[in-house]
C-alpha cells in the first residue's frame, strides 16, 4: 500500500452505541489522503457489523482487522504495525472528531517541519451533550515543556511516524497514554500547536478510568517507573516530578479515597501511593511547577498533605449530588 499522509488508529471494543458516530467523523475528514485502521479487539457486541458496513462503503480509506482481545494498548500496537502514513493519529471509538482536524494538524506539521502537532479538545458530557473547550496553556517558549504540562493523552495529536515507530503501549495497563507521550516528546525535535478544538472526548459512566478498582490504581506507579527508565526523559526531571504529584499524589489518591472499598483497604492503597512519592520524589514540596496546579487540585493537595481523607470524600459526595 502506498504511503498516505495520516494513519488514524481506532481500537474497538464493546462500543456499538458510539461507533457509527466515530467512524462517520473519520470518513468525513477534509483531508482525503488518510487511512483509517480499525482494530476490532475481540468485541463481543455488534461492532463488527458497523465496521463491515463502513469498510464496504469506503474501501480506499478503511483497513479493518479482527484480533483476539488484548486490550486497547495491544490494539494500538497492532495498528501501529499496520500504519503506512507519514503521521500517526489515534482516536478512541467512543469519541468523535471535527471534520477538519487532520487537515489542519497535518498542514501545520508539513509547513513547519514538526514531529508532533497538538490540537485542542472538547470534554463532552454524555448525559447532557454539554461541551467544554480545552486548549492547553503555553507557559514556556519550549513546546516540549508545554506539551508535558498539558493534555498527555495521545488522541489530540499527530506524530511523525519515525518518532513513534519504536515506541509501544504497555499492555493491559491504565495510564498507557502518559508514558507513551513522554517518550514521544523525548524523541521529537520540534513540536507545534493548532489552537482550535477538534477532538470530542466523551465523559461517560462506565469508562475505564471511571472504574474504582483499587488494585489497578497502583498501575500509575508502573507508568512512572517506565518513564524514569527511559533515558531520554531524564532532561525533564522537574516536569516528571510535577506529573507524579498531579497523577499519583492527587488524582490516584482521590480515586482511591472515593472508591467503594472498605476504609482499611482505602488507607492501605493511599499509603502505597504516597510512599512512592516520598521515596522517589523526596523534595516534591519544592517543585517549581506546583503553582500550575488548578485551584481545585491545590485544595485537594493540601487536604491530602494534612491527611484529611474523610473531608475529601465528603466534598466529592456533596459535589456529586
Amino acid at each position: 500500500m502506498s504511503k498516505v499522509k495520516v494513519s488514524i488508529i481506532v481500537p474497538v471494543y464493546n462500543v456499538y452505541k458510539y461507533l457509527d458516530r466515530c467512524l462517520k467523523s473519520l470518513v468525513s475528514q477534509t483531508l482525503n489522503d488518510i487511512e483509517i485502521i480499525i482494530i476490532n479487539d475481540g468485541s463481543p457486541d455488534d461492532s463488527q457489523n458497523i465496521i463491515d458496513k463502513y469498510a464496504k462503503e469506503y474501501p480506499k480509506k478503511i483497513r479493518a482487522f479482527e484480533v483476539e482481545n488484548g486490550g486497547i494498548s495491544e490494539a494500538r500496537n497492532i495498528g501501529l504495525s499496520k500504519a503506512t502514513g507519514s503521521y500517526i493519529g489515534f482516536v478512541d471509538s467512543d469519541d468523535y472528531i471535527e471534520k477538519d482536524m487532520y487537515e489542519k494538524l497535518y498542514n501545520l506539521a508539513e509547513k513547519e517541519g514538526l514531529d508532533i502537532v497538538i490540537g485542542g479538545l472538547y470534554n463532552v458530557v454524555e448525559e447532557t451533550g454539554k461541551k467544554e473547550p480545552i486548549i492547553d496553556k503555553k507557559i514556556s517558549n519550549d513546546n516540549d515543556i508545554n506539551v508535558l504540562l498539558g493534555t498527555t493523552a495521545v488522541w489530540n495529536k499527530i506524530y511523525r511516524k519515525e518518532v513513534v515507530e519504536n515506541i509501544k503501549f504497555r499492555k493491559r495497563k491504565w495510564y498507557e497514554d502518559l508514558d507513551y507521550t513522554v517518550k514521544a516528546i523525548s524523541n521529537s525535535k520540534k513540536i507545534g500547536y493548532v489552537d482550535e478544538c477538534f477532538y470530542n472526548y466523551m465523559i461517560r459512566q462506565g469508562s475505564i478510568m471511571n472504574n474504582k478498582n483499587l488494585e489497578r490504581n497502583l498501575e500509575i506507579l508502573d507508568t512512572f517507573d517506565e518513564i524514569k527508565s527511559y533515558k531520554k526523559s531524564n532532561k525533564y526531571n522537574d516536569i516528571i516530578e510535577y506529573l507524579a504529584i498531579y497523577h499519583i499524589y492527587i488524582c490516584a489518591v482521590v480515586r482511591v479515597i472515593n472508591s467503594s472499598g472498605s476504609k482499611k483497604e482505602r488507607i492501605k492503597y493511599i499509603h502505597k501511593l504516597l510512599e512512592y512519592i516520598y521515596t522517589n520524589y523526596p523534595n516534591y514540596k519544592k517543585n517549581k511547577y506546583l503553582y500550575l496546579l488548578p485551584k481545585n487540585k491545590r485544595i485537594v493537595y493540601n487536604l491530602i498533605k494534612n491527611k484529611q481523607y474523610g473531608l475529601i470524600r465528603l466534598i466529592f459526595r456533596i459535589k456529586g449530588r
